[in-house]
């Protein structure tokens, strides 16, 4: 079965490496491992402006590729830095012993 695409192959990469220049020229500074990286997923078929984890911002959006892979290094270096519910949330801690509210 065929699927029906705006554009071709050909045409969707060049779209890709033309949003890739304009966000590399956006983002600022770069490590040169987030820079290979960053360029592969866009090889691969994908825009930088989205991610392999799928993060979203405060407002539902999907971030940007440098920013989500700051994100996951930061949440796996300091894991506890992401905890489910904070010490300030209504209902206080979370435990893993503790039985889902539903």
């Amino acid at each position: 079965m065929t699927q029906y695409l705006p554009y071709t192959k050909k045409e969707y990469m060049a779209i890709l490496r033309k949003d890739l220049r304009e966000y590399e020229a956006k983002i600022g500074d770069v490590t040169a491992e987030e820079r290979k990286d960053l360029r592969k997923w866009v090889a691969d078929g994908h825009s930088p402006y989205e991610n392999p984890c799928l993060f979203c911002d405060d407002d539902g959006y999907v971030m940007d590729f440098i920013t989500a892979v700051r994100i996951w290094e930061d949440m796996s270096n300091d894991p506890e830095a992401y905890s489910r519910v904070s010490d300030t949330e209504p209902g206080g801690t979370y435990s893993h012993d503790d039985e889902m509210p539903f």
